[in-house]
């Protein structure tokens, strides 16, 4: 692969993550998701005590690994001390070593755990919790990368069964009906948006999301549910335009308009604004956070003063253009350099 398309890969992950992270790092949601998409676990595992864990690992040079998501999750009829990782890497392109990230991810999160058995006193009878590795992507096409570590290994003639091998758990939207979605109305549109955002038809889907929930727009959790699913169709999909929002916006009764108001007219004035064009976004805390990523996975450490001048920034075409210059430039140097001018 190209350094071009490793970077439109990384911007293509930078418009869904945001996204991705908000609500899947709801542990209601995330409860109802695995009870859905590997119904076993509700019974090998206690899932309403399950706890979403920091978003970074560290390793021994003390560079922070971002993964998407980790929970810990007690093991039935076990004593309090097993529990079982599921860790959630949220792809929405194909990457070829993703499987190779996943177990870097692993192998991290084991030597924390040893190291808490050791301080803890409990090395002697520790024995390393099991780690649920779980893609989860959504695209234009089909997922192709690997899932299985051993077709990224030259399998050596003779020896296969001593060269590390794991294979990844895949949920694919892209080839998930939407009549298979599941019936839970928060879990179905956030779902049915991460299809949408990728399809030709994304206003006909928004509109299929507005219409099971508009009888919940009085619930707090659901308005601000449908304002996320918004701004995240008018921010990441390339196929949306103004028209669209407009017939999604024709389709709402007044009522549903003042019961999310001032929030969604300041939605429609954002929108506006910035004419629907599919490189901004409008949450500059997101943009700051994926911004933070960016540095952290290509120069590991970045000093805390770098993290403190990126969150004062709230102009979103500034931000935009020092996501820009992250992905492109060679150092971290170069970087400070731009965001001292």
């Amino acid at each position: 692969m190209s350094k071009d398309e490793q970077q439109d890969e990384t911007k293509q992950q930078a418009k869904h993550d945001p996204f991705f992270r908000s609500t899947f790092s709801e542990p209601e949601l995330f409860r109802k998701w695995l009870v859905w998409f590997l119904p076993i676990l509700s019974e090998l595992l206690d899932l309403d005590r399950l706890e979403l864990q920091k978003d970074s690992l560290i390793d021994e040079k003390l560079k922070a690994h971002y993964n998407d998501l980790l929970y810990k999750i007690p093991i039935r009829g076990t004593d309090k001390s097993m529990v079982v990782f599921v860790l959630v890497e949220h792809k929405a392109s194909s990457e070829r070593w993703t499987m190779l990230q996943i177990l870097r991810y692993i192998v991290l999160i084991w030597m924390q755990e040893i190291s808490a058995a050791i301080d803890e006193k409990r090395f002697a009878d520790f024995v390393l919790p099991p780690v649920l590795p779980i893609i989860v992507y959504h695209g234009e096409r089909p997922f192709t990368a690997p899932i299985r570590l051993s077709e990224l290994v030259y399998q050596l003639k003779g020896f296969e069964k001593h060269l590390p091998d794991l294979e990844g758990i895949l949920l694919d939207l892209t080839l998930t009906a939407e009549n298979d979605l599941p019936e839970d109305l928060d879990l179905y549109a956030v779902l049915s948006v991460m299809q949408a955002v990728f399809r030709p038809d994304v206003a006909e889907r928004i509109l299929k999301i507005y219409q099971k929930i508009k009888h919940k727009l009085g619930d707090p959790h659901y308005r601000d549910r449908w304002l996320k699913i918004l701004r995240y169709a008018m921010t990441s999909s390339k196929y949306i335009t103004r028209n669209d929002l407009n017939k999604v916006t024709n389709q709402m009764s007044d009522t549903d308009v003042a019961t999310i108001s001032p929030l969604y007219q300041e939605l429609l004035a954002e929108g506006e604004t910035i004419g629907i064009t599919k490189e901004r976004n409008n949450w500059a805390a997101d943009k700051v956070e994926t911004l933070s990523r960016i540095l952290t996975r290509n120069f590991g450490d970045v000093p805390p003063v770098v993290h403190e001048k990126l969150r004062t920034i709230h102009d979103l075409d500034v931000l935009g253009q020092l996501t820009d210059i992250a992905l492109d430039c060679q150092t971290l140097d170069e970087f400070e350099q731009a965001l001292g001018k």
